[in-house]
């Protein structure tokens, strides 16, 4: 036994250096305390925090932002699906006339009102393209000087010419200091004063793709230390609910969480996604170099170490996201998987929790086991045929296919839909009280295969907790 094992070690000890430089990142001199703080808007159960571990809940995203808009020193790079909280954008620009560089990558939405059933998501686009311009315009109000916020998009966005609208928002009546341009987007051509640049087709100067696929991401990196990011859009109802509970300050919008992070190594690598959908690392967006969803690459750092707790980081499509969730859940979860979740409908990930919860994924087969399931869903898609609560529940979906087979459980868990005055917003899985899963994507195809996104995977009891308390109030 001695003799094998004096044998053998050199090759172990080989194994482990190989293992450690393949997933560990050289360690980046920073000037300043790592930190991770997690909030959340809605209410906390704190009697289940640990020790000095309460959750830090009815936080108010905005004000927490914006503080860290306001003691950046450099460079501020910000993704959003959708921005129109008017002191945000506002703080924004204040920073952007003082001198800090400010790049936005912004969501673009269909260019064809007629295809949008909900007139309030048209509404929204029109209030969003408004502040679009102002922010383009800077304080001085004129595009193409010092104190512009350069703005990039995955297709592109025009001006609102209502004057009426143009009035309220304090904007110049006239236009004409964005370019008329006709351009190709997905297969049609279309006109206007274009307001936000975009990916550029490879091969043709005024081709551009269609606004399909969602650039879902809710991201600001700050000064390359803080990173801010989570399951919040950057608007009113994801946050205060409607405009007059805005202006009383009531925290009635859509329950989310967001997470911040202060560590070089991991902003060093948001900024890498930043760049490349910004086509460089210029203050200026390069259209032609531009990359958004699948013609991303997976060229990102994924494992870090944050002071002793394992972080990692992923971004949709190109790092296959809802694979390295369900390859958690099949390492991690021996014990426990609690979640919240908006939309789920991928199956292999409903797959992997049928077989921990009953050992079986045939349906209507399997025998309970000793693992803890409990989920959330979102009210919304409690009832859609494709979403996994259907299922879960052991229901007869209304239909079903290759994507979506009919595999119901047997055993029925205790998921339930939420009863929240709005938005169950939060896409959030507990593994063991131990490790925590968050981020900006669903878990669908959508999310997994076309929109960009990010998912963060904190292997930490004490961040655990923190969601755990937030989760045992829902």
């Amino acid at each position: 036994m001695k003799t094998t094992f004096k044998r053998s070690f050199p090759f172990i000890f080989l194994i482990i250096i190989f293992v450690s430089c393949s997933t560990e990142v050289v360690r980046q001199h920073q000037e300043f305390q790592s930190e991770i703080n997690v909030y959340f808007n809605k209410d906390a159960d704190t009697s289940y925090a640990f020790p000095n571990n309460k959750a830090k809940f009815n936080i108010n995203f905005e004000e927490v932002l914006i503080n860290r808009i306001e003691k950046a020193t450099s460079k501020i790079d910000v993704m959003a699906y959708e921005i129109n909280l008017p002191k945000l954008i506002d703080a924004l620009i204040k920073r952007a006339s003082e001198g800090i560089q400010i790049r936005f990558i912004i969501d673009a939405k269909s260019h064809d009102e007629s295809m949008v059933e909900d007139t309030s998501t048209v509404e929204r686009y029109t209030q969003m393209r408004l502040y679009l311009e102002k922010m383009s315009r800077g304080k001085d109000l004129i595009p193409g000087t010092d104190d512009d916020i350069m703005l990039l998009a995955d297709s592109p966005i025009f001006t609102v010419t209502d004057t009426t609208l143009r009035k309220k928002y304090k904007l110049p009546i006239s236009f004409n200091d964005y370019e008329n341009v006709t351009l190709k987007i997905g297969n049609k051509n279309i006109s206007g004063h274009l307001l936000v640049d975009a990916e550029l087709k490879p091969g043709c100067s005024d081709c551009y793709y269609s606004p399909g696929a969602q650039m879902h991401n809710k991201i600001a990196i700050i000064d390359t230390q803080w990173v801010f990011t989570g399951s919040w859009n950057f608007t009113i109802t994801g946050l205060y609910g409607t405009e007059k509970d805005m202006q009383n300050g009531n925290l009635n919008g859509n329950q989310n969480h967001i997470v911040e992070i202060r560590n070089r190594q991991l902003a060093s690598i948001y900024l890498k996604e930043f760049e490349e959908m910004w086509g460089g690392n210029n203050r200026k967006p390069n259209p032609t170099f531009a990359r958004f969803n699948k013609r991303k690459t997976d060229n990102t750092q994924h494992i870090i170490n944050i002071d002793g707790r394992r972080v990692e980081v992923y971004f949709s499509p190109s790092d296959k996201v809802l694979d390295k969730i369900i390859n958690t859940v099949e390492r991690e979860a021996n014990r426990s998987v609690y979640f919240t979740i908006f939309a789920f409908s991928y199956q292999a990930l409903v797959d992997v929790l049928k077989v921990k919860w009953e050992g079986s994924i045939e349906d209507l087969q399997g025998e309970r086991t000793n693992f803890d399931l409990k989920g959330i869903f979102d009210a919304t898609f409690w009832n859609q045929w494709w979403s996994a609560s259907i299922n879960m529940t052991g229901r007869t979906p209304k239909q079903t296919s290759e994507l979506h087979p009919m595999r119901r459980w047997k055993n029925i868990p205790p998921v339930y839909r939420d009863r929240d005055s709005r938005k169950l917003h939060a896409k959030t899985m507990i593994i063991d009280e131990g490790v925590v899963i968050v981020g900006s994507a669903n878990w669908s195809e959508n999310a997994d295969a076309n929109n960009d996104e990010n998912t963060l995977i904190i292997y930490d009891r004490f961040i655990a907790n923190q969601f755990m308390q937030e989760f045992r109030k829902r």
